[in-house]
């Protein structure tokens, strides 16, 4: 990202349709299979800091805040946004739709791109992809972050973008507490009623086998040896040299 992290840019470039488009990264400590997950170190650092660096690369993007909850555990979050210079908006431990769309509202969105903190190689490129893609397209909801027959993408490298207005109509048609706890579950249960997108992985990155996400201490393990085999700088590792390099490590073979 051009500008300083977490920083919107200029009032001209919001007039655009869609604009201004924020990432709200969403993370908390107190994850059930993997405590303290958010913290945990890769490549020596702590993986919602990755995170927060590799999604402020993206040019599409005109702010990044972190949303996370009023729980005192979560206090360790703030301190690493502050350091980074990231925005913070804090809300409810459980109402997770509440936080994520208080956040954007925050940052003035009208365009959320969310981003979950267990995807440490979340690929700015990628964010790019899907944003330009789904402002093309005056879509209402479009993804990449999970691997689909249509997409092929691996699950961790992208994001779900998804404009304000269409947050706001599920947080006051939708009180069922799995629909605020998965904030796009009633978009895909409804998809008649919304435009919704994806589009193809680029060829090099389309192995929808490959998984990026950490969900278990099974996952910590296997992408820090990942990162150990990198060859730049976490923050700046291309999404083809990730996918590359997994696939390297643990298809059982060398990359085609």
């Amino acid at each position: 990202m051009a500008t300083p992290l977490g920083l919107q840019r200029s009032d001209a470039q919001s007039l655009e349709t869609g604009r201004p488009v924020i990432a709200v990264v969403q993370a908390r400590i107190g994850s059930q299979r993997l405590p303290r997950k958010a913290i945990e170190e890769i490549g020596g650092l702590p993986i919602i800091q990755l995170v927060l660096e590799r999604v402020c690369r993206a040019i599409s993007l005109d702010g990044v805040v972190l949303a996370t909850t009023k729980c005192s555990e979560d206090n360790d979050l703030e301190d690493i946004a502050q350091a980074l210079g990231i925005p913070l908006y804090r809300g409810s431990k459980e109402d997770v739709l509440e936080r994520v769309l208080e956040a954007a509202v925050s940052m003035k969105g009208e365009t959320v791109v969310r981003v979950c903190a267990d995807n440490p190689f979340v690929a700015p490129e990628e964010i790019d992809r899907i944003v330009t893609h789904h402002l093309d397209s005056r879509a209402e909801y479009s993804f990449n972050h999970i691997p689909t027959c249509v997409n092929q993408y691996p699950d961790g490298l992208g994001v779900e973008v998804i404009g304000r207005r269409v947050l706001e109509d599920i947080d006051s048609q939708s009180k069922e507490s799995r629909h605020r706890e998965h904030v796009t579950l009633f978009v895909r249960e409804n998809e008649d009623e919304y435009m919704v997108e994806t589009v193809k992985a680029p060829l090099s990155i389309a192995y929808p086998e490959v998984k990026l996400d950490v969900d278990t201490p099974d996952d910590l393990a296997r992408m820090r040896k990942l990162a150990e085999a990198a060859e730049c700088d976490l923050v700046e590792w291309t999404a083809s040299e990730v996918v590359k390099t997994y696939r390297t490590l643990f298809s059982g073979g060398p990359v085609e």
